[in-house]
């Protein structure tokens, strides 16, 4: 264990921080080596994915992200061909950012490099102690209220 672990060894949020990090570096490369600028675009258009239909504003609310950080993402992958924002044809002033073929094609491959990154990650990991991570990890992110971003 390193210094800094073993000085904050029962520190909760300390740990997750840290494991959070890791796995976002690790989340980072994938996504950059898939031509993104990082995992917030990649999470951006799973969200997007997942589900659609929501104006810029609210995909804003939903991931914790403020207007202009928003835009500047979505311009970028509207660029990149990724993502089409159409008005919203219950309000004209707001768009509605979607997925294209191409973004769920390129969200699609990043998936499954990002398997292989938790993969790597949880090797020291048993099957079962997996599971059980990921359990606890859930039960921890569904009983809190989102407090802050997710990007």
């Amino acid at each position: 264990m390193g210094r800094a672990a073993e000085s904050q060894p029962a520190d909760l949020t300390w740990l997750l921080n840290r494991a959070a990090a890791r796995m976002r570096g690790e989340l980072d490369m994938v996504a950059r080596g898939h031509g993104l600028a990082g995992v917030r675009d990649w999470i951006v258009l799973t969200a997007l994915g997942v589900e659609g239909g929501r104006t810029q504003l609210q995909l804003g609310r939903e991931l914790g992200v403020d207007k202009t950080t928003l835009t500047s993402l979505l311009d970028r992958l509207e660029g990149d061909e990724l993502v089409i924002r159409r008005l919203d044809p219950r309000d004209r002033r707001a768009r509605i950012p979607e997925v294209t073929v191409a973004g769920r094609r390129l969200q699609a491959r990043i998936a499954a490099a990002r398997d292989e990154a938790e993969t790597r990650l949880l090797a020291a990991f048993s099957p079962d102690e997996q599971s059980l991570l990921r359990a606890l990890l859930t039960r921890l992110a569904d009983s809190t209220a989102a407090s802050g971003p997710c990007l």
